[in-house]
């Protein structure tokens, strides 16, 4: 029962994503992205009936094809979308492979999977601050000078420090 509602919110979020893209895109791009859409909600919805990951996985990459084709068509300026679909694109893979999980584990202790959720939901968090960072340090490079030196070392020792984490993550099984 967990799987199947895991399984129905990671096709949620793909619909939602989709959806979102589509209204996003401009007049040129909008119905390849709501093709690429429509193709990826039905290969979310196959991976949580047929419970394999591969049909998972297309998704995702339909997703990423049809956020590039408004990139490559639209051609809009530096913003903070790219942030916004990496996290969701992160949150729609974790959680589509916890509902997969969800099938085959054993009997986990109470509390497991709300524990995973609440941990898909930071790295999504987390993710979409490293992307804002990240567009941050795009736009700092753009006017140079000692502010970029200054970026630049404060974000090798933030690089340093989440790979220091996930490590430690890693280690302890990620929860």
């Amino acid at each position: 029962m967990r799987a199947l509602a895991l399984g129905a919110g990671s096709v949620a979020i793909t619909a939602g994503v989709a959806g979102w893209l589509t209204l996003v895109a401009g007049a040129d791009a909008a119905r390849a992205v709501a093709a690429l859409g429509v193709v990826a909600v039905t290969a979310a919805a196959s991976a949580v009936v047929l419970g394999r990951p591969e049909p998972l996985v297309a998704a995702l990459v339909l997703l990423g094809a049809a956020y590039g084709l408004i990139l490559e068509i639209d051609e809009p300026p530096l913003q903070g979308r790219s942030a916004v679909v990496g996290a969701l694109l992160l949150a729609l893979g974790e959680l589509g492979y916890l509902s997969l999980d969800a099938r085959t584990a054993v009997t986990d202790e109470a509390g497991t999977l709300a524990r995973r959720i609440a941990w898909v939901m930071t790295e999504a968090l987390l993710a979409l601050a490293i992307g804002a960072i990240m567009l941050v340090v795009v736009d700092v490079f753009r006017t140079g000078g000692i502010v970029v030196d200054a970026v630049g070392a404060a974000a090798a020792g933030t690089a340093v420090g989440l790979l220091v984490l996930a490590a430690r993550g890693a280690r302890s099984g990620g929860t």
